[in-house]
């Protein structure tokens, strides 16, 4: 039977054709889905149901002359201080865990069983902690970064090739030799990874936790502006979280391709 070879749709376009493509993903996407959106509110016809892209241009406006850039600082601070806690918990607790077993027999079945409970579950008792303060959303970020990195550094340490730390030891190198030249380096995908998806499920607790137990921040405003059925608004917020999210990740994507060049994925994202 004959082998079927997929040729990639753009393997003849080049490195400057292949960069410009990526960059006009989002302008793309984001036409389709104003054109979406612009017919859905024509055919609904109701502006406080479903305001038009030009209604919704027209109330982010506004807002950034007024609250918005306060709820963006507010949420920031919220994500950098959780975000950071979390994620070097969960590295911490994955370096330990991979150096003495001892540590990771018990670890490893508190993560399994925790890691499956989301955290807008903890909301009510976060609220009850902490009472209506940023201390919720902070808290619930810290505990939706921990796992993700922590899965990923496991694996990325597990599956290190134990040939070439034998190789290494055989030539005479030490042990902080061998961390730093061979694990560190294979694991180092695995911890990006890791880090990527605990900031993308740390925006979505931070947006959870500001909706109900934060007096500040996007996800605080969001319900604001629902209390008053002032929709134009709400939809302002929502689009003005996930553009932030989306620059976020593409500057953690772009981190990840600087960092670990010698990984082929790495290397087809940064040309």
């Amino acid at each position: 039977m004959a082998s079927i070879v997929r040729v990639p749709v753009n393997a003849g376009i080049g490195a400057t054709g292949r960069w410009v493509l990526r960059w006009l993903e989002f302008p793309a996407a984001l036409a389709v889905v104003v054109t979406l959106w612009q017919l859905a509110s024509i055919a609904i016809a109701n502006k406080t149901l479903l305001p038009s892209p030009f209604q919704v241009s027209q109330a982010w406006i506004s807002l950034v002359h007024g609250d918005l850039r306060e709820d963006v600082l507010a949420s920031l601070f919220h994500l950098g201080v959780g975000y950071g806690l979390g994620a070097s918990t969960g590295l911490a607790l994955a370096i330990v865990s991979t150096r003495f077993v001892a540590v990771e027999s018990i670890v490893d079945p508190l993560v399994e069983v925790l890691r499956p409970i989301s955290a807008i579950a903890w909301i009510p008792l976060a609220i009850l902690m902490f009472g209506i303060s940023r201390m919720v959303p902070i808290f619930l970020i810290f505990y939706a970064s921990i796992f993700p990195i922590f899965v990923n550094t496991v694996a990325g340490v597990k599956q290190v090739d134990q040939q070439l730390v034998r190789a290494a030891q055989m030539l005479g190198a030490s042990r902080r030799t061998i961390l730093a030249r061979v694990v560190v380096p294979s694991a180092l995908p695995y911890v990006l990874a890791g880090a990527r998806l605990s900031l993308g499920v740390a925006w979505m607790a931070m947006v959870a936790a500001e909706l109900t137990g934060a007096d500040a921040g996007l996800g605080w405003r969001l319900f604001w502006y629902q209390e008053f059925f002032a929709m134009d608004k709400v939809m302002a917020v929502i689009l003005t979280i996930g553009v932030l999210g989306y620059i976020f990740d593409t500057l953690l994507r772009h981190l990840q391709a600087h960092i670990t060049r010698w990984s082929p994925d790495s290397a087809a994202y940064d040309e």
